[in-house]
């Protein structure tokens, strides 16, 4: 497992989180395609806000159970606490500094069809 620091493009909202990148994932819901976002699931316990959390703006919609964070300086989507296992935080890949994601299997999640 190793620990990654993340932000949004203009710095106010950092974090860090640890993962092994077993797969990363992209979803087809209304707002997964919009905001087209490359994800890696890490539970709550490797996942630490370093600053910025008076920075974060929230979005829910549909059921209102995940929760979807956005900057309000920059407008970036760093982060979303998942809907099916919101102990589980989905990581916006593109905000993490130097990481190399071509050899990381890519998985198309089916979030348009989830009740």
């Amino acid at each position: 497992m190793q620990r990654y620091r993340g932000s949004c493009h203009c710095g106010a909202v950092a974090f860090e989180i640890e993962t092994d990148f077993p797969e990363l994932t992209t979803c087809d819901c209304s707002i997964c395609r919009r905001k087209n976002a490359l994800m890696v699931k890490v539970h709550e316990s490797r996942f630490r806000l370093l600053s910025g959390e008076d920075s974060l703006t929230e979005y829910r919609f549909h059921t209102m159970t995940a929760r979807h964070f956005f900057c309000k300086t920059c407008g970036i989507y760093p982060f979303h606490r998942k809907r099916v296992t919101p102990d589980y935080f989905g990581v916006n890949v593109f905000c993490l500094h130097n990481v190399d994601l071509s050899s990381i299997p890519v998985r198309q999640t089916a979030g348009v069809t989830m009740e």
